[in-house]
């Protein structure tokens, strides 16, 4: 009999800002292990990418949308997904 074998792959995506509980804002590199890999944060509340909409609605006396660490800053350009494509070397 074979052993089941698992390959636990990440659900979030490189260079995508998703909105997490009490809306916090995190990236791929600053998500906990829970949400990186279940799409649910700590507390079990499901993450959701931010779209286009969202950054072209982002008021800018707020500065440019990104995580709260800052590791990952979104443009209002549309990437050829259609999703918000990341501020190169956000860091």
């Amino acid at each position: 009999m074979s052993r089941p074998t698992t390959d636990p792959r990440p659900i979030l995506k490189e260079g995508a800002v998703y909105w997490a509980d009490g809306g916090r804002r995190i990236c791929r590199a600053c998500a906990g292990m829970s949400a990186l890999y279940t799409g649910r944060d700590i507390s079990g509340q499901r993450v959701e990418r931010v779209t286009l909409a969202d950054v072209r609605e982002w008021p800018a006396d707020l500065g440019p949308l990104c995580c709260e660490s800052r590791c990952t800053t979104l443009t209002a350009v549309a990437g050829p997904d259609g999703w918000p494509m990341p501020k190169g070397g956000a860091r």
